[in-house]
């Protein structure tokens, strides 16, 4: 397993956190709504950040994955944190209208043009529970260690797009994960950190998710539950970073999303350099990711 036997500090899980996202993202971009038997057919397995895909991404160009993730994270560095600044943030990144967009997204980003209101604008609809509000959740996790104030402005931060009980919860139960393990909790129980929470049945499902299961049985669409299900496999796996991201990625269908939100737990589990480097120097936010470690540990006090 990587970095057995290492002790990582506060610095390195933030790090690991923020690059696994962008790495997970920009490996599985190239994949995107392909199948396990094409994927197979056209790369053997895919195990290198090389771009392309069906919205011709360069190597290490973040998708709207790592976009969104940076406008939230933006919010908590530009001084006090509002969810007024963080929805502006999304906001100015969707009229950059980009490429590739969810659908609960840009509903709920149109909405929000048109009212002002970030409170308002998340769809609550059962079709609406994609997991565009759990890819972004990670900055939140690792800027607030107050347990109430981490909670409270994760549900807020989703409801901006996804207002639905399954992703506002997914996020919290992602949140209680990546602040247990940066507490220094070992995996199984930054886990039952998660399950100890009054959450949607639906949630509690993926956390229970078997860690023996083969790769080949994970589920990899844009459902909210299923995303954060592969994440939660992910972390449980005697494997490496590199092993299981792209285990996961191999796998299809929503393949960046379903990379950067497992890439963010293991990347926190098992630190920066857990992160091949080669993947790494790929990573068109590498540098203001790390440059923004510091402030981070600084609001975690």
């Amino acid at each position: 397993m990587a970095m057995e036997g290492v002790a990582l500090d506060l610095g390195d899980r933030i790090g690991g956190g923020l690059l696994g996202v962008a790495a997970g993202d920009a490996l599985g971009a190239t994949l995107e709504f392909v199948s396990p038997a094409q994927i197979k057919q056209r790369h053997g397995v895919h195990r290198e950040i090389t771009g392309g895909g069906p919205f011709r991404w360069r190597p290490g160009q973040g998708t709207d994955d790592t976009d969104l993730t940076w406008a939230v994270l933006a919010a908590y560095l530009d001084g006090p944190f509002t969810l007024e600044k963080a929805a502006d943030n999304m906001l100015v990144w969707f009229h950059t209208g980009p490429r590739d967009i969810g659908g609960a997204t840009a509903e709920a980003l149109r909405r929000l043009h048109r009212t002002g209101d970030p409170r308002t604008s998340g769809a609550t609809r059962e079709s609406s529970c994609g997991n565009g509000s759990l890819m972004r959740c990670i900055p939140t996790a690792l800027a607030r260690g107050d347990h109430g104030v981490r909670r409270r402005e994760l549900a807020e931060i989703s409801a901006v797009t996804h207002a639905h009980l399954q992703c506002i919860d997914s996020c919290l139960a992602y949140g209680e994960i990546v602040n247990a393990l940066l507490e220094g909790a070992e995996v199984n129980e930054a886990v039952a950190a998660a399950r100890a929470l009054d959450l949607h049945p639906k949630v509690r499902e993926a956390l229970d998710i078997d860690p023996g299961l083969a790769a080949d049985r994970l589920r990899t669409s844009g459902y909210v539950i299923h995303s954060l299900g592969c994440a939660v496999w992910a972390i449980q796996q005697d494997a490496t970073f590199e092993e299981v991201i792209v285990a996961l990625v191999n796998r299809g269908d929503d393949t960046d999303t379903t990379g950067a939100i497992a890439g963010g737990l293991v990347g926190v589990s098992q630190g920066v350099e857990a992160i091949p480097a080669r993947w790494r120097r790929k990573l068109e936010y590498h540098d203001r990711l790390l440059d923004a470690v510091p402030r981070l540990l600084a609001l975690r006090g």
